[in-house]
C-alpha cells in the first residue's frame, strides 16, 4: 500500500500580500542603504548659496520640518522626469536643489526658467558640494531633519515615494533631541 504525499499547505492570501508589501518596501530601502553607505549622517559644514547669492542654512531650515535636498543636473534625462515631482512639493515642504556640473549660474537659471522649475537652486559646478554629501549620481534625493540626513535615494522616484520619505523623517524627527544652531561658517563670495 502506497501512501500519498501530504497535501502542501499554502499561506493565506493576506499573508502572501503582506510579505510582498514588506519586500517591496524593504528591498529598495536596503539598496539605498548600500548605495549611500559613504554618505555622512549629519550635514556637511558647507555654505550654500542660491543662484542669486542668498545664503541657505540647511541646519536651521531642517529644525522644525524635513527638508528635501535634490541633487540633479541639466544634462540628466532621468532628472527631467523627477524634477517636476520635486518642484510640485515646494509648496508643502522646503526643497533645496543642487545642480551638479550643469554650467554657470546663468545657464542653470535659464534651464530652470525654460522647464518652469521654481525650487531653490544651488549651483555645484565643480562637484564639491555633492562630493561632501557622498553623491555621485543624479538624480539623488536626501531628506534632512534636525541636521541629520535621514534618507537618501537615487534614480527614478515617484511622488508618493518622496512624500513617504518626508513623512517618515518627520515621524522619526519628533523623537529626536533638539539641534544646536549651526556653527558660523566663513562667507563665500557671491557666485559668478
Amino acid at each position: 500500500m502506497t501512501s500519498s504525499p501530504a497535501p502542501r499547505r499554502s499561506l493565506p492570501g493576506w499573508v502572501t500580500a503582506l510579505l510582498w508589501l514588506v519586500a517591496l518596501v524593504a528591498v529598495p530601502l536596503l539598496i539605498d542603504q548600500w548605495r549611500h553607505r559613504d554618505a555622512p549622517d549629519t550635514l556637511p559644514p558647507q555654505v550654500l548659496l542660491e543662484l542669486d547669492g542668498t545664503r541657505l542654512d540647511l541646519q536651521q531650515m531642517s529644525r522644525d520640518q524635513p527638508v528635501l535636498v535634490y541633487f540633479w543636473a541639466t544634462w540628466c534625462p532621468i532628472c527631467r522626469l523627477v524634477s517636476p515631482s520635486v518642484d510640485a512639493l515646494r509648496d508643502t515642504h522646503p526643497v533645496v536643489s543642487i545642480a551638479m556640473s550643469s554650467g554657470t549660474p546663468e545657464q542653470v537659471a535659464d534651464y530652470a526658467a525654460e522647464h518652469e522649475l521654481g525650487f531653490r537652486i544651488v549651483n555645484d559646478p565643480d562637484g564639491h558640494i555633492s562630493r561632501a554629501w557622498g553623491v555621485g549620481v543624479t538624480p539623488t534625493l536626501a531628506v534632512v531633519h534636525r541636521g541629520e540626513i535621514r534618507s537618501m535615494t537615487s534614480g527614478v522616484t515617484t511622488p508618493p515615494g518622496i512624500s513617504l520619505r518626508l513623512w517618515m523623517s518627520g515621524l522619526l524627527g519628533a523623537a529626536s533631541p533638539e539641534i544646536e544652531p549651526s556653527p558660523t561658517l566663513p562667507e563665500q563670495e557671491k557666485p559668478e
